[in-house]
């Protein structure tokens, strides 16, 4: 639909490899919902969170209801939203929706460390980390007996494809022979 056009979190929906969020300071309302539509959040202690939609009278509409509960839990997903109270760094970090807390010292920045993530990530081979995205987004948006049903799909079709290249399997093998854990 023509309204998806515009709507960023679709958009960032649609981005084939994981999008790092780098947090600092507030992260408010639509910005709370821009930051759910990333595959891992990194913040620092200035790092605070607070839905105000009902505090102003506004409707969720890029998927703040439904992911903030799935990522810390509904019950926890409803004292943060029915409150509009502010969610600090540190306890954001312990409910798991913020995946690195760094301290702000240097080195330290949250952005340094989204950088640092990306760089793990980018050493990756760059069609398994597109593969995994995939399969972690739509299994995770329907129930553990399709999920696991849709993993298998995909990791089928990724080693039909991997038989014939070449490549997957003696990669892996010259990894493990020369011992580069």
């Amino acid at each position: 639909p023509e309204c998806l056009a515009i709507n960023p979190v679709y958009q960032m929906s649609r981005i084939t490899v994981p999008i790092i969020g780098a947090l600092q300071g507030y992260v408010i309302t639509g910005g709370f919902e821009l930051a759910l539509a990333c595959d891992i959040l990194v913040g620092d202690e200035t790092t605070k969170f607070r839905d105000t939609h009902v505090k102003f009278g506004l409707a969720p509409c890029w998927g703040l209801s439904q992911k903030l509960q799935r990522r810390i839990g509904p019950g926890r997903a409803k004292l943060v939203s029915y409150t509009a109270r502010p969610i600090g760094a540190k306890l954001a970090y312990e409910w798991g929706l913020l995946d690195d807390l760094r301290d702000g010292s240097e080195g330290q920045s949250c952005i340094e460390g989204a950088m640092e993530i990306a760089e793990g990530i980018g050493r990756q081979d760059v069609k398994m980390v597109r593969r995994y995205k995939r399969a972690l987004d739509e299994g995770g948006a329907v129930d553990l007996t399709k999920g696991l049903q849709r993993e298998r799909e995909l990791g089928l079709a990724h080693y039909l494809e991997a038989m014939g290249d070449g490549q997957t399997f003696e990669g892996a093998k010259d990894y493990i022979s020369n011992d580069k854990r």
